[in-house]
């Protein structure tokens, strides 16, 4: 691991399988990192600090992604999929529910308790984005409950990707521009309206991205790390020596977090040499993961 703030590497040993010739998948959940290994056929969760555990079996179809929320486990394809594996601790097997054509599952957020939805269309104007709560029905199906106006035509030009976030409770779509990104745009939802609406605040809070996707909110009281896996992002208050106000923190698979400031656009990077693994080529590295243990 590697504390941001200090700049320091830090020694931890995540309980992983002696040989696993498939690389296991991490994905962070605060405290929590779910460690998903094909091979074995099990998503396994542990806790950071107590070292409490559980397990599942591996999805039975193919996923990136994972949003964990109460004792319900999502697993799904963003930007090209329709369909969401989900499954309840306790539960026999995994379940599969299924939108309509023609939505495609862009993004999806736990916000407040309910599945927010970023789902995208084709018409004869081009893509459009609509925001939906989502309800996985008994029927496996994807019951979808639209709120206002397509996303801004202006606002989908030239953005290479989006995801939902969520910062003090509020929801936050983000728009990377340019395949690097080059910078990114942050847009708060305006329920009363309907609309999304550019921002570049957060209230002095930081957002963190890894590989594209967002999922998550904590405002926690104490230091972060880095680990070396897949998945998660956060928002921290503005207690923190060390981290950037109104900053994105971005991670990708090449070895470096890009620091990019929404208030005046510029944008840092830093080449992660000394995370665990380093060595390896390109090819064998994945991208870091935030990971908060001081969220309990």
């Amino acid at each position: 691991m590697f504390h941001l703030p200090l700049r320091r590497r830090l020694r931890f040993r995540l309980p992983l399988h002696d040989f696993d010739p498939n690389p296991a998948a991490f994905y962070s959940f605060g405290c929590r990192i779910a460690i998903a290994s094909p091979s074995h056929h099990e998503l396994s969760f542990v806790h950071l600090l107590t070292g409490e555990r559980f397990r599942l079996p591996y999805p039975p179809a193919p996923f990136c992604r994972l949003l964990l929320s109460g004792d319900l486990v999502l697993a799904f394809v963003p930007t090209v999929g329709r369909a969401v594996q989900y499954r309840r601790l306790g539960d026999v097997e995994w379940r599969v529910a299924s939108c309509t054509e023609p939505y495609v599952l862009e993004d999806l957020i736990f916000l407040k308790g309910n599945l927010h939805v970023l789902v995208r269309s084709e018409d004869v104007g081009g893509l459009c984005y609509r925001l939906a709560v989502a309800n996985l029905s008994d029927k496996n199906t994807v019951e979808l409950m639209f709120f206002g106006d397509n996303l801004d035509t202006q606002a989908a030009h030239g953005s290479s990707y989006f995801c939902l976030a969520e910062c003090l409770d509020e929801l936050l779509l983000i728009s990377a521009v340019g395949d690097c990104p080059e910078e990114f745009h942050v847009f708060r939802w305006q329920s009363m309206e309907g609309k999304w609406t550019r921002t570049t605040s957060l209230g002095d809070c930081t957002l963190f991205l890894t590989y594209f996707y967002f999922v998550g909110c904590v405002i926690p009281t104490k230091g972060m790390t880095c680990f070396s896996g897949y998945y998660f992002a956060s928002s921290l208050g503005s207690d923190h020596p060390g981290v950037r106000r109104d900053c994105l923190y971005f991670t990708d698979a090449k070895r470096k977090w890009i620091e990019y400031s929404l208030a005046d656009g510029s944008c840092d990077e830093f080449v992660a040499e000394n995370l665990e693994g380093a060595a390896r080529p390109d090819s064998d590295f994945r991208a870091p993961v935030w990971v908060f243990p001081s969220m309990c």
